[in-house]
């Protein structure tokens, strides 16, 4: 099995080495998860803790620094956005340069003139004018069947002849197999982001977890409201401090395994899921380019691969969340 999951990891590092540059490193400088999270010093302890953080608060830093990036270029690119939904009108309704520009200042335009345009994009879409719709509305149930194979028959014709028909048709396939990939594969990264969510549940609801940790505050406070003048109370004081210190180190040991073994299983599923996050970035980017006709900047495909390995850094930096007991405190 060790050498299945090395075989995978140096596998995905390979290919993601020559484009995937930030998650590569990113990847690399994953700390080990501790091989014991209870027997340890809280100096040791702290120092983990700080160097996980450190390493978040860069890879958020670099994060903000691609999705400013994305929205700068957008930003920067919105006459060849506009430039591109306009062709894209033109081409499938029809529609003219100097209509186009009539509906960008639509606010100008006449009755008239509006209704015409509509007239025109509905005869361009449908074959029908606006009269003909409203007829169609009025028409039995038989009269609409009728119709509609009428139509049916006509549409297939004119499309199989039209070469611009052919290339409205040809273009709406191809939107509805970017959004079909794209809405695959956004699942598909939103269960892997639940799954690994779902390996830390059984602990955080393990009602005997918050018990114990209620006998940890209950002992506390009983302690507390003994201090001050001494009434002879200092043996029962020292009976609840055991009992404290012995419940921490249960704590510890009871759940400290089990955090460990949930983040070794993450693990797993972070490496094997890089290249589903890294698709998810070009699913978006080739949509934004067909919608838009802006590229998207490469760096920023890999949004997606860092931000779930900032989901595993931020777990990994509460391993050592249930060692509640250090020795060295009580001196």
């Amino acid at each position: 099995m060790k050498k299945y999951i090395f075989c995978l990891i140096a596998i995905t590092l390979t290919v993601m080495a020559s484009a995937q540059t930030k998650t590569n490193e990113y990847l690399k400088k994953i700390p080990a998860i501790p091989k014991d999270s209870c027997n340890v010093t809280k100096a040791n302890a702290d120092a983990f803790v700080l160097k996980v953080g450190a390493l978040i608060d860069q890879l958020k830093a670099d994060m903000d620094a691609l999705t400013e990036l994305q929205d700068n270029t957008m930003e920067n690119n919105k006459e060849t956005a506009e430039k591109t939904v306009m062709n894209q009108m033109s081409q499938q309704y029809g529609i003219s340069q100097e209509d186009l520009e009539k509906l960008k200042n639509k606010k100008n335009m006449t009755d008239a003139e509006k209704k015409e345009l509509a007239n025109k994009m509905m005869q361009q879409q449908t074959n029908m004018s606006m009269d003909e719709v409203a007829k169609l509305s009025k028409m039995s149930e038989s009269g609409k069947k009728a119709y509609a194979e009428a139509y049916a028959t006509e549409a297939m014709a004119t499309s199989q002849t039209d070469p611009n028909q052919k290339a409205k048709s040809d273009n709406a396939k191809n939107m509805y197999e970017l959004a079909q990939a794209q809405q695959n594969i956004n699942g598909k990264t939103s269960a892997i982001t639940q799954k690994e969510a779902d390996l830390y549940k059984p602990i955080n609801t393990d009602p005997e977890r918050q018990k114990m940790l209620d006998r940890i505050d209950k002992w506390n406070s009983e302690i507390m409201a003994m201090a001050g003048v001494d009434y002879g109370q200092g043996k029962q004081m020292d009976s609840l401090a055991l009992l404290i210190k012995n419940e921490k180190i249960k704590y510890c040991n009871t759940y400290s395994p089990k955090w460990r073994a949930a983040l070794r299983q993450h693990y797993k599923m972070l490496i094997a899921s890089i290249p589903d996050f890294l698709e998810f970035g070009k699913a978006n980017a080739e949509m934004t380019k067909a919608q838009t006709g802006i590229e998207t900047p490469q760096e920023c495909l890999e949004i997606g691969s860092l931000s779930t390995i900032l989901q595993y850094l931020q777990a990994l930096q509460g391993v050592y969340s249930c060692k509640l007991y250090y020795p060295e405190e009580e001196n």
